[in-house]
């Protein structure tokens, strides 16, 4: 069964943290994402081309990663989001 909210909002600072098994598996696959592309960048340092595309891979998976991060972390991110959530004061 899939759980509704896979992240959970920091307590202090902005973002948000994986909670359960589906948020550890999507910032382990971001991860293994950013360090292939490092692993292949470090094997052909003379192409320009090849660093234009590695760079968008690991634009468009930080995007990503954001992009469902917000989507199903538990609340607001921000400021002391959980502090806010806890008193009920939403901005």
């Amino acid at each position: 069964m899939a759980h509704a909210y896979w992240f959970k909002p920091k307590k202090y600072g902005y973002g948000a943290a994986p909670n359960t098994w589906e948020g550890w598996a999507v910032t382990a696959a971001y991860c293994l994402v950013v360090w292939a592309s490092a692993a292949i960048l470090a094997t052909h340092t003379g192409s320009r081309a090849m660093l234009v595309g590695m760079a968008s891979i690991i634009v468009a998976a930080t995007i990503a990663l954001v992009v469902i991060a917000v989507w199903k972390t538990d609340g607001h991110w921000g400021r002391n989001a959980v502090a806010r959530q806890d008193s009920g004061k939403n901005d």
